[in-house]
């Protein structure tokens, strides 16, 4: 699945396949997929789309911004773990 991923184009549906096994699995900080895994993935996709060659302390500026804005969102203590693993697998 890895090999196939390309850093010109992030496939939302793939990469919420990918962190869904992850969350299955328990290997994410989370208790719940759909409300705290999956919006910190599609935020995290868009940041990266947005700004590809941004730096990870960019990007999670950006995030915490965006978090902030979503109350269903704030006080997420996984979402910045999340994101930045993402971002690490976007950038293979």
């Amino acid at each position: 699945m890895d090999s196939s991923r390309s850093r010109d184009f992030v496939d939302i549906d793939r990469e919420l396949a990918h962190w869904q096994i992850a969350f299955d699995t328990g290997a994410l900080p989370a208790m719940n997929f759909r409300h705290e895994v999956a919006p910190v993935i599609r935020l995290a996709c868009d940041i990266y789309v947005r700004n590809p060659h941004g730096t990870r302390t960019a990007w999670l500026q950006d995030l915490q911004l965006r978090l902030a804005k979503r109350a269903s969102l704030r006080g997420n203590p996984g979402a910045e773990e999340i994101a930045t693993g993402c971002w690490a697998l976007l950038m293979q």
